[in-house]
């Protein structure tokens, strides 16, 4: 350890500057040709520390960038090759882990009730992968005398096994892989290693412990390590003992007094003299009604601070809770004007994952037809010349989305600065097959409830009453006849299409194996989808699973979904003019003049501490000391606290809303804010005064959502408010008229500003309250009294929508305006649809009665008559089947019945009447 010690160098810091100056005065020390590898938490964070080194030199070169995971898997990747061995994605672990929770030959123990939840494989997965990691055998998982360990070690072994018997390589066999690539590399003397600069990477597994270990044998070794980062430091004192040393705050900078003092051990409240003026002016800490004007505010700060000279690209919004603030931070700055670049982009729903799940589902359902109209209603119908789906080459898989893509990029120097154009769908498909409008009415209008067989009958039988009505509109020269015709086309295009794709998706339902249903789901992704690039990539992800165990259609679904439904939209161009935006663990080895903390409240910052419900925290006590408990997730919400203040140099900003919108409460602040005010006014505040010094700092208000000056609005609407406000709040008889152009800027501006006033004037009733003054003389007053209660009558219905509002009153009873009627399927046959089957079995038979010469019927006859009316309407049923029969086969089968049980009495009462002679009866059905 003592060559170690001479040749390694870590520095444990909580200020982001410091430990950036840190490692470039190391990378600046190397001749300009020297090579040096800087890996840091992140490429941006590797990135910063190479242009701080080389901003003061004339030129340099051989300094190359990267991550930890990717200079491991580069490590690794000879090893696994040799092995035959592929690295897995957590897409792949995850579908392993769900043929362990779903196989019926393995005994789950305790976990066998919630085995079948959704988010049961991926938790189970996590776990797996965390003892794994932690290098605990299966068996030492079974110390624990707890029947959740002795499942978790079962699972584990056939998890390893499984592993082995498919060529897969999860974290820790890389991790291992690279240590062994480690130990094979030649043993220079300490003079003669590369620099390996680690720019904050974090270590808190056993598997990285030893890789850390490796890379000090390998390298001379620079690293640092944000204070408060237990266990990266003890990792760092395991590999190189007495080399890490923890540096001290300068006192150059404001801030750094509260980065060294925030939740510090021991008594390291400052002394009332030692606070500095300074230190309370580059802290804010501010609320705001909800998370919305928390980000309005935020957005409001960065247009001051650019103004005062600060670059965007040297602030920042770190972010406890991405998934609660990325929406409002989103719509903030789009209001502002301003650019931002998202650490771990932008998740968006992904049209195309969504159709695959749609039609997966429409499969399952046994070709559901609301399945099929919701990949319809998607828009990812391809769009091509020819109206039927075209089959893919099997195996035709795009590369995956992962970090190593993002690595090549930087390594090649591709300058993707300018920003890309937007793309265009009329440039990405040709064709003339476009998502038609008519497709989701049709198939409401054809009755279509599933089964592959009954959408063929349903279509056809669509299409035979479509043809009657068209007849019949040419016939009678109703204009209605080209509508119809559009639905006749209409018709045709979606059976062309719907039939060949569900017969394959009838095929769906049965089990097989990954490799059948990739080459299946490949096939079914490029016919059906017009975009099917990224499903093709997930799948790709899937591909080494080529096991011959039976998977079924719901575990396949399981799998895919939480991956097709949302997808991650990098943000495109560079970093520089753009504001940084992401998590706080992104900001690892980053620096920025300002730094937005949002979020500052209970439960959200810091995060309810939560143990693994798989495996509690009793039973990894007893199992190892290497397996986080709640206390080290404890440590590690400090930690975020930690990293956002050190990522600061000049200003910070802690807000958080006091208000949640969405349930009307008042929301708690965080105790993190009394520790931050401990350090800044050198006393601890109570929870009355941090509200009120929050509230003070930030004048936001829920009911008039602009600013006091106009200078600080963020748009127009802001601006406009704050106009008003300022007239408002004045003596009204020194601005009368003054927002009187607003009258004039836009007549609908103008009618709705009448109407708002008048709606709030005290006094009689006027137009804007409803009332309707129509003078006398005039057509419309005349049209109103024709109309008028003493004129004519209503019904109740009509007069009660009067009490209510007599404008409703008078849409629906003056111009019969109603809702929309949305079809539903029928319960029973429809007057025109019975009236159809008697009429025609009704002529059928009297035709037949006739050339029999059994008119009129009598007694004698009335057996045969009743034969030939079975036989006349079972013909006649059949013609009109497809045609009239509605969705629900039971609904068809009792019409029949009730109209064959009048039929019979039709018959028989022919006998009771004499004289009744049959002449053009079908024609006076239902007349007296």
């Amino acid at each position: 350890m003592s060559a170690l010690a001479e040749q390694s160098q870590v520095l444990v810091s909580p200020s982001a500057a410091d430990r950036i100056a840190f490692a470039s005065q190391a990378l600046s020390a190397l001749p300009p040709n020297a090579r040096a590898l800087v890996v840091g938490a992140s490429l941006e964070a590797a990135s910063q520390v190479a242009r701080a080194s080389a901003k003061d030199r004339a030129a340099t070169y051989g300094v190359v960038r990267t991550t930890f995971a990717l200079h491991v898997s580069a490590l690794a990747r000879p090893l696994l090759a040799q092995r035959g061995l592929v690295a897995a994605s957590a897409l792949t672990l995850e579908a392993v882990a769900a043929r362990l929770a779903r196989d019926t030959e393995n005994d789950l123990g305790p976990f066998q009730k919630v085995s079948m939840t959704p988010g049961f494989s991926r938790a189970l997965a996590r776990t797996l992968t965390e003892l794994r990691l932690a290098k605990i055998a299966p068996d030492d998982a079974r110390v624990a005398s707890r029947p959740t360990g002795q499942a978790l070690g079962q699972l584990a072994e056939r998890y390893a096994k499984a592993l082995a018997a498919l060529g897969l390589a999860d974290r820790r066999t890389v991790l291992d892989a690279a240590c062994e690539a480690l130990s094979a590399m030649p043993r220079l003397a300490p003079e003669s290693r590369e620099l390996l600069v680690l720019v904050d990477v974090r270590l808190d597994t056993v598997a990285e412990d030893e890789v850390l270990a490796g890379l000090a044998r390998s390298y001379r070794l620079v690293a640092t390590i944000p204070a408060g980062d237990v266990t990266t430091i003890l990792a760092a004192k395991r590999a190189l003992g007495d080399s890490l040393s923890v540096g001290e705050a300068t006192g150059s900078r404001p801030l750094d007094s509260l980065k060294w003092r925030l939740l510090s051990e021991g008594d390291a409240e400052p002394a009332p003299g030692e606070v500095s003026p300074a230190l309370a002016s580059a802290v804010r800490v501010r609320s705001a009604p909800g998370e919305s004007r928390e980000c309005v505010e935020i957005a409001r700060t960065l247009v001051e601070r650019a103004r005062a000279g600060v670059p965007f690209d040297r602030m920042a919004i770190l972010l406890r809770s991405p998934e609660v603030y990325v929406p409002h931070v989103v719509e903030a700055l789009r209001r502002a004007g301003l650019r931002a670049h998202f650490a771990r982009g932008l998740r968006m729903p992904d049209p195309s994952g969504r159709a695959l799940l749609a039609l997966l589902d429409c499969a399952a359902e046994g070709l559901s037809a609301k399945r099929f109209s919701e990949y319809l209603s998607l828009g990812e119908i391809p769009r091509r010349a020819s109206n039927a789906p075209e089959a893919a080459a099997p195996g035709a898989f795009s590369p995956a989305d992962d970090d190593a893509a993002d690595a090549a990029v930087a390594r090649l120097g591709i300058d993707d600065s300018e920003e890309l154009p937007p793309e265009n769908d009329d440039d990405l498909d040709v064709g003339t097959l476009r998502t038609p409008f008519r497709w989701e009415r049709l198939l409401v209008d054809a009755s279509v409830i599933g089964g592959l067989d009954r959408w063929a009958r349903r279509l056809d039988g669509l299409r035979e009453e479509l043809l009657q009505k068209h007849a019949l509109y040419i016939a009678e020269e109703n204009g209605r006849a080209d509508h119809v015709k559009g639905d006749l086309e209409g018709v045709a295009e979606l059976r062309a299409f719907a039939l060949p794709l569900l017969a394959d998706l009838d095929g769906l339902r049965g089990g097989a194996t990954w490799r059948e249903w990739l080459l299946r789901l490949s096939s079914l992704a490029t016919r059906a989808l017009r975009r099917p690039e990224r499903v093709l990539s997930v799948l790709s992800e899937l591909w080494p699973l080529d096991a011959e165990t039976l998977i079924s259609l719901s575990e396949v679904r399981a799998v895919l979904e939480p991956r097709l439904a949302d997808v991650r939209e990098a943000t495109r161009g560079r970093r520089l003019g753009k504001v940084f935006v992401g998590a706080i663990e992104d900001a690892r080895g980053l620096s920025f003049d300002t730094v937005f903390v949002p979020g500052l409240v209970e439960k959200s910052f810091p995060k309810k501490v939560l143990e693994d419900p798989l495996f509690l925290d009793a039973a990894r006590r007893d199992t190892s000391p290497e397996l986080a408990t709640n206390a080290n997730r404890s440590h590690d919400e400090r930690l975020m606290l930690r990293l956002a203040t050190g990522a600061a140099d000049n200003l910070l900003v802690y807000s958080y809303p006091r208000v949640d919108a969405d349930a009307g409460r008042p929301r708690t602040p965080s105790f993190y804010g009394l520790e931050i005010l401990r350090v800044v006014e050198g006393k601890l505040p109570t929870y009355e005064s941090l509200k009120r010094l929050a509230d003070t700092a930030s004048r936001a208000r829920l009911g008039w959502p602009a600013p006091d000056a106009r200078e600080d609005a963020i748009d127009d609407a802001e601006h406009d408010l704050a106009v008003l406000a300022a007239l408002l709040g004045e003596d009204e008889s020194k601005n009368v008229g003054a927002a009187r152009f607003l009258l004039g800027e836009n007549a609908h501006l103008r009618r709705s500003l009448y109407a708002r006033a008048y709606r709030w004037r005290k006094g009689k009733y006027v137009a804007q309250d409803g009332l309707v003054d129509v003078p006398a003389g005039t057509s419309a007053r005349t049209a109103l009294d024709e109309q008028g209660l003493s004129q004519r009558s209503f019904s109740p219905t009509a007069l009660q929508n009067f009490a209510a509002c007599p404008y409703r009153f008078y849409l629906s009873a003056l111009l019969k305006l109603s809702r929309r009627e949305e079809p539903a399927p029928l319960e029973e046959l429809d007057p025109l649809q019975r009236g159809t089957l008697v009429h025609e079995t009704q002529f059928a038979l009297l035709t037949r009665l006739r050339e029999e010469a059994l008119l009129p019927v009598r007694a004698p006859t009335l057996a045969r008559a009743q034969t030939l009316l079975e036989d006349t309407l079972k013909l006649v049923a059949t013609r009109h089947e497809d045609r009239l029969c509605p969705a629900i086969p039971r609904v068809w089968e009792d019409g029949l019945a009730h109209v064959r049980a009048d039929l019979r009495e039709w018959l028989r009462r022919m006998i009771d009447e004499e004289e009744w002679t049959p002449t053009h009866f079908e024609l006076s059905f239902g007349l007296t």
